[in-house]
């Protein structure tokens, strides 16, 4: 059986919106508020045989539940690796680059387009930053991963689920 570790919410389900909340389990199993967000917008094929579906390497993934395997290869470093994607692979959660290009992908970061923070694309402290939460990230993974056999759970929404308790969520539902 497969345990809850990451919940991100997005502002928005289907749209342009670049941006969301992500929220990490603790070790009571409670849910704390982590980081913002980045994802590409919601973007489908408007016609052909795969009308209607997301396209790879420009739109983010559906909203769902996902297993999760972390993966250290390559030059992104340590990474989550989001299963059973359908059409889409190799989505992830990694580090941002200053330049905040993805293909897909889930970049945490430490900042959002509504914030007051003067971090712009290209700043070199957005890695930095983003770096440090993947870390943070991994941590609390191989915690709560040390007596478990089975997967991590990712949820993405667009909303709260009804049992969730996070303070001040209701502001990006």
């Amino acid at each position: 059986m497969s345990w809850d570790f990451i919940h991100i919410i997005r502002r928005t389900y289907q749209s342009d919106d670049n941006w969301g909340r992500m929220y990490i389990q603790n070790t009571q199993g409670q849910w704390e508020e982590l980081c913002f967000t980045y994802e590409l917008p919601w973007e489908t094929f408007d016609s052909g045989p795969h009308t209607g579906r997301s396209r790879n390497n420009h739109s983010r993934v559906r909203i769902g539940a996902y297993n999760v395997k972390p993966r250290a290869d390559g030059p992104k470093g340590w990474r989550l690796e989001l299963q059973n994607t359908g059409h889409r692979t190799h989505i992830q959660i990694h580090r941002a680059h200053k330049s905040m290009f993805i293909e897909g992908c889930i970049l945490p970061v430490s900042f959002n387009n509504l914030s007051t923070d003067a971090l712009k694309k290209g700043d070199p402290s957005i890695q930095t930053q983003s770096t440090a939460l993947m870390t943070d990230i991994k941590t609390r993974y191989d915690t709560l991963k040390a007596n478990k056999e089975d997967d991590a759970t990712l949820v993405i929404s667009a909303t709260l689920p009804a049992k969730a308790n996070i303070p001040g969520a209701s502001r990006y539902a």
